[in-house]
């Protein structure tokens, strides 16, 4: 009689397989189990921002100021508030305009409200939104008209522009003589290029850009205090996305910033939202 067990019967193809599993994992180097970094530290590159010294200051005697224009867009004259010989405060109203964005804005919110409106009939969710929609034309109806306002002190010499003339960014819309000594005029280093000037706050302003300087009134403090915040970075720690600039520190913080200008060594002068205290990432790298 031939008796059979199972257990006695070795299941010789799994051990070949075992087998030659543990040898190539005894063979394997400990660096090709790894899993690879996209990149090391060593590949990163850092830039540091170093202050711009070197604006110059100056006052300006009584000067005749061409005042312009510099909306985001172009606008309609509705309305003009003053009289040329006239006298000006700081703060007096020029000119009334209605801009295109704000009739781009009241059209895209109509459209909105009458799709709204017409649904509301089957669908009463919507009454808090077509109210929300009508106030907000009612309020941007009753004040359409932008209001132009004086930067400074002065006499009107001559009127640029006419009633229902539309005007563009740069436009120039009146001539101003200035007697008073709240002028400055403010020079770039002798080693930068400057081709964007820094708008003013709420103490100081920019006037006019001419040739290689630009006009500011207020108080020169103010002033001297917001160009002592343009920075030079190198032209690789200045990230681009769409219209907007930005860099970022080595604490991935991201900062928000306008470029002023170039200077030597291949530099960019910056003016960022926040002061910057550490190294910078590039993307030198990339």
């Amino acid at each position: 009689m031939k008796i059979t067990s199972r257990s006695l019967i070795c299941p010789v193809p799994i051990i070949i397989i075992l087998t030659a599993m543990i040898f190539i994992s005894a063979c394997s180097s400990p660096d090709e189990t790894k899993e690879e970094l996209p990149f090391t530290e060593q590949e990163i590159v850092t830039a540091d921002a170093s202050e711009v010294t070197g604006f110059r200051y100056e006052a300006s005697p009584p000067d005749t100021i061409v005042l312009k224009w510099s909306g985001e867009g172009s606008a309609v004259v509705t309305g003009i508030q003053i009289s040329a010989g006239e006298g000006i405060e700081e703060g007096d109203t020029l000119f009334r305009l209605l801009e295109d964005l704000h009739v781009v804005e009241m059209e895209r919110l109509s459209m909105e409200l009458d799709m709204s409106s017409a649904m509301l009939a089957s669908d009463s969710l919507l009454q808090p939104k077509v109210d929300s929609l009508t106030s907000l034309l009612d309020s941007l109806s009753s004040n359409e008209n932008t209001q132009y306002l004086s930067p400074l002190q002065g006499t009107a010499l001559e009127i640029l522009i006419e009633t229902d003339q539309r005007i563009r960014p740069g436009n120039a819309v009146l001539e101003l003589s200035v007697a008073s000594n709240e002028l400055f005029l403010v020079f770039p280093p002798d080693d930068c290029t400057v081709n964007f000037w820094p708008p003013g706050g709420s103490v100081f302003h920019l006037v006019e850009e001419r040739d290689v300087y630009a006009v500011y009134s207020g108080e020169l403090p103010a002033i001297e205090a917001r160009f002592s915040e343009i920075t030079a970075v190198p032209r690789f720690a200045v990230y681009e996305n769409e219209l907007d600039s930005y860099i970022v520190t080595v604490e991935y913080d991201t900062i928000s910033v306008s470029r002023v200008g170039e200077k030597e060594n291949n530099l960019v002068i910056i003016l960022p939202s926040e002061p910057v205290t550490s190294d910078l990432l590039t993307w030198a790298d990339k």
